[in-house]
């Protein structure tokens, strides 16, 4: 492999210049000059830049020049030099008014716009989830809003299905530069308090402001009572802390309820809260919303029911509590569940929407849907697998999974997919084999004809394999 050190103090000798010069022997970057900090930044990720360079898929003279100048080999081994780099610390700053803006942003988002926090795709900390998401906490401010500028104007194309072209197309000229301000701390932290702030026709507020909203969390007391709202949004965001006891896989609460249970289309729970205790076809009964949360640890999360006067579902019920303050018992608030799609022309296709799967999910979820791990914690959720829900959870019904897809995915893009693709892929995510129904009565017929006489490819023939056989 090629010297990348040499290259990044001398450069290699047949016309590209050393990269420090701009960037520093160590990465550091000028921000002064706009020249960004390389330093910790995952090497497939700066491969790829150099490579996009070279091609000419992303735009500027002096790098292009430069790494069409380098090998292939030479691109790899500077980018796996600047990889290696410590990342660099900063002084601590007092949070201004700016900062605190940015700090929203960059940990909480604007879903009010489909804005997902930056923390979302870039990981905890926004220390980077390889390989397609860059490190961003210590990025000079100036670079991180040039490149949003160049996301916004279109004069950068090459990033992962135009996802940060989306999100930058929202951002106003005041969140941008707040959020490159605070992007600049290389120490930033993950919070999970949302300021208040939804664009489709089922997302928006009505012209007669009959929509509910929760409450902001400022207005979450500093009591017993606030410190349980909080104990439950904690649960509900990180539900993987509860795994080996009550969690058996990969998910968390916040994977099928976007924006911590409150973005309405994405079943929030202030919906949920004021429609119980209901009946439930699935169980034949009437449920508390204990009973409710008890089925989402068995199936959603593949593991054990929390007991329903303990402390997890109290804490649960408290977040679902405040969050639906004010709203009316009883009433079918408009943002419940998931919208309800018509069926589309063609009946659902696996073949064809494994094709959408490769273009819009796989580059957070995984080409074989296994997701992404950070730290041992999932930023993106597996959709299929042992990590994922299983046969008896809600989602692995085409319809309600082809709801949920067209309403919020991709992620910041809702409505984005046509009716067609978003149940061709969700059949496509629910034709892989996932852990068992809990109620399995022995055999896969027998499960099927108790409990799946609905739209789903359990007892199904794909591939060759009845899904839901035992191993």
């Amino acid at each position: 492999m090629a010297d990348g050190r040499s290259i990044v103090l001398h450069g290699n000798g047949t016309g590209a210049s050393a990269c420090a010069r701009c960037h520093g022997a160590n990465g550091a970057g000028n921000a002064a000059a706009g020249f960004p900090r390389l330093a910790g930044i995952d090497a497939a990720y700066l491969t790829k830049q150099l490579d996009d360079f070279a091609s000419g898929q992303r735009e500027n003279p002096v790098m292009q020049a430069i790494a069409r100048a380098l090998t292939p080999d030479q691109r790899r081994a500077t980018a796996a030099y600047f990889a290696a780099r410590a990342l660099p610390s900063g002084p601590r700053r007092s949070e201004s008014k700016l900062l605190a803006q940015g700090r929203k942003l960059a940990t909480l988002g604007d879903w009010s716009r489909n804005i997902p926090a930056c923390v979302q795709c870039h990981g905890p900390g926004a220390r980077g989830v390889p390989p397609h998401f860059p490190a961003l906490a210590g990025q000079h401010a100036a670079y991180v809003e040039a490149q949003i500028q160049a996301w916004k104007k279109g004069s950068r194309r090459n990033d992962p299905d135009g996802l940060m072209r989306g999100i930058a197309a929202r951002l106003s000229a005041g969140q941008v530069r707040a959020v490159a301000a605070y992007l600049e701390d290389p120490d930033i932290r993950v919070v999970h308090h949302h300021p208040d702030g939804a664009l489709p026709a089922w997302q928006a507020a009505p012209a007669d402001g009959t929509r509910f909203r929760p409450p902001a969390d400022a207005q979450i007391p500093d009591n017993a009572f606030g410190r349980m709202v909080r104990r439950g949004e904690s649960l509900f965001v990180d539900t993987q802390q509860l795994r080996g006891k009550y969690v058996g896989n990969g998910l968390s609460c916040v994977n099928c309820h976007l924006d911590r249970g409150r973005r309405a289309g994405a079943a929030p729970m202030w919906a949920a809260y004021v429609h119980y205790p209901a009946f439930r076809r699935k169980t034949g009964t009437v449920s508390t919303l204990a009973e409710r949360i008890q089925g989402c640890f068995r199936y959603s999360e593949n593991g054990t029911a929390p007991a329903a006067d303990g402390g997890v579902i109290k804490a649960l019920e408290t977040y679902f509590f405040w969050m639906a303050k004010g709203a009316p018992v009883g009433a079918q608030l408009q943002g419940r569940g998931y919208p309800k799609l018509t069926k589309p022309v063609r009946s659902p296709d696996v073949t064809r929407g494994a094709k959408v799967f490769e273009v819009h999910c796989a580059i957070c979820h995984g080409a074989s849907g296994q997701g992404y791990r950070f730290d041992g914690k999932y930023i993106f959720p597996p959709l299929w697998g042992s990590e994922s829900y299983n046969w008896g959870a809600g989602m692995h019904r085409i319809d309600t999974a082809a709801a949920f897809i067209k309403a919020n995915m991709p992620l910041s893009e809702p409505e984005r997919l046509t009716l067609q693709q978003a149940w061709d892929v969700a059949a496509f995510v629910n034709s892989h084999e996932r852990p068992q129904d809990p109620r399995f009565k022995g055999s896969v017929q027998a499960t099927r004809k108790a409990y799946h006489r609905h739209d789903c490819l359990y007892g199904r023939r794909v591939r060759g394999r009845v899904l839901g056989t035992p191993p």
